[in-house]
């Protein structure tokens, strides 16, 4: 039941940036950015739908453990990666900080699913 929860938790921290797909004003809110380049308003609402699918994911995974390993693969790589070009680019401040604590916030439940997956092989 806690593993549900720990993937129920990772998923809704990803979809919490959803909104940009739909209303791509709110990038402004989320991060601090009004995006006047095409490119880059296609890159950030593109990154809120992978967003929204890794949260699908890990809340398909609460409920389906034949899903767990895949959504702790695929969360796990998008938390580890954007915390290590976080701190690549020395800890940035303003919204960028925002998004390191909720992925930081992310790790606890992560490294939980992954042992206690690795507990039922």
């Amino acid at each position: 039941m806690l593993i549900a929860f720990a993937f129920a938790l990772v998923g809704v921290i990803h979809l919490l940036p959803i909104g940009p797909v739909f209303a791509p004003g709110l990038l402004g809110d989320l991060y601090g950015i009004e995006p006047q380049d095409t490119t880059l308003l296609v890159l950030m609402r593109h990154r809120a739908l992978l967003l929204g699918g890794v949260g699908a994911l890990c809340l398909a995974a609460a409920a389906l453990p034949a899903l767990r390993l895949a959504a702790l693969g695929v969360a796990g790589i998008n938390v580890a990666g954007f915390l290590a070009f976080y701190a690549l680019y020395d800890l940035p401040t303003g919204s960028l900080r925002r998004i390191a604590i909720a992925d930081l916030v992310a790790v606890p439940p992560l490294v939980f699913a992954a042992w206690q997956l690795a507990l039922s092989r």
